[in-house]
């Protein structure tokens, strides 16, 4: 199953990352260390949906990034305030104008 094998590379390395110990992460999420090596090695049969969510809050990450099969793809979260709002449409303009010079 490729999402096993996705699942268990993305909670590596998204655990990692985040600096965390599989006993940490288990810790924090309610799951043994065991039940961690487990789903990054692809053995863990039946991860309950409230783990699964648990984790995702924990290494501040989407479902869609745990279940991600494409390592290269790189999330973009953007946060969106008064503050910001000119750095943005910044951003957003020379990102055009690179696109546009292809």
């Amino acid at each position: 199953m490729k999402e096993k094998k996705a699942l268990g590379f993305n909670l590596k390395r998204f655990r990692q990352f985040k600096v965390l110990s599989q006993k940490e992460l288990g810790k924090k999420v309610g799951l043994s260390k065991d039940t961690i090596s487990k789903i990054e090695l692809g053995k863990q049969k039946n991860i309950g949906f409230k783990y699964l969510i648990s984790i995702c809050r924990e290494l501040d990450i989407s479902m869609e990034e745990l279940f991600m099969e494409d390592a290269n793809y790189v999330p973009l979260k953007i946060v969106v305030s008064d503050k910001n709002i000119e750095t943005l449409k910044n951003i957003a303009a020379e990102f055009m104008r690179a696109l546009t010079k292809k």
